[in-house]
């Protein structure tokens, strides 16, 4: 039998907190952070500025990342190594592999890296945000049982995106810090030389502090703002990130193996 999150009637409404608070509130105490989206009329700040802040940093971590010509190189070793596979394996010939790298290479310089690492963030910052509400929001209806309106899914997806802004900013002084491409807060700093064709070196960089701390934040959310336990809350979000994550590792060999 469904259920409905309680709606708050108007003139019921707890004191509000400033935007900054719950900005900040989400690392400490994002419980009372998601106590009061639930409480609280639609906000579109909850969810709009943590998209704005993570374009933001996406766009300075691109240039930095990109700015150094030691990851450009590693980036272009990596993609020789490829083609040289290919040639090996008898795919290509050695003339084909430097036809394709040279017009790599046109693709892959800093500034065209950079262009396209900024209009990733400014893309893929909505895309998170509003699949994550989609697939909250789907969890409450089909496994919860429980209704709630869909803007309450992306405030906690917006809310919960401040984790994952603070990882970015880890991730560029790890980088910058080393000079290595993939330094992310993962155990992929166990790797000497991080592969984007190694299955194994994919899984560590997806063992990330940050992930599982944005995936217990979310988890957070959505037991506080439709009301269920929070250990169903969170056996459900867990249970899609490693079907989501595999999904990708395995797509992501299926179009290098290509």
């Amino acid at each position: 039998m469904e259920t409905a999150a309680t709606i708050p009637e108007p003139g019921s409404n707890p004191p509000a907190t400033s935007l900054g608070a719950r900005l900040l509130n989400v690392f400490a105490s994002p419980g009372e952070v998601f106590e009061e989206v639930k409480n609280s009329p639609p906000r579109t700040a909850n969810w709009l500025v943590p998209a704005l802040i993570y374009i933001v940093v996406g766009v300075i971590s691109a240039f930095v990342i990109f700015s150094q010509p030691a990851i450009v190189q590693q980036i272009h070793d990596q993609q020789e190594k490829v083609m040289d596979q290919q040639v090996k394996a008898g795919k290509l010939t050695q003339a084909q592999a430097d036809q394709a790298m040279a017009a790599i290479d046109k693709f892959t310089g800093p500034g065209m890296m950079i262009v396209f690492g900024s209009v990733g963030a400014l893309v893929g910052s909505f895309i998170h945000i509003f699949w994550w509400a989609f697939v909250l929001w789907l969890m409450g209806q089909l496994f919860l049982k429980i209704k709630f309106p869909f803007i309450k899914a992306v405030e906690i997806a917006g809310l919960a995106t401040m984790i994952l802004v603070l990882g970015m900013a880890v991730t560029i002084l790890l980088t910058v810090i080393t000079g290595k491409l993939g330094m992310t807060p993962s155990l992929a700093l166990l790797v000497s030389h991080f592969d984007l064709k190694s299955r194994t070196h994919l899984l560590f960089a997806a063992v990330n502090i940050f992930s599982f701390w944005q995936i217990g934040v979310t988890a957070c959310g959505l037991a506080r703002v439709t009301g269920a336990p929070l250990n169903k809350a969170l056996l459900l979000v867990v249970l899609y990130w490693l079907a989501f994550t595999l999904f990708f590792i395995v797509i992501g060999f299926g179009q290098m193996a290509m």
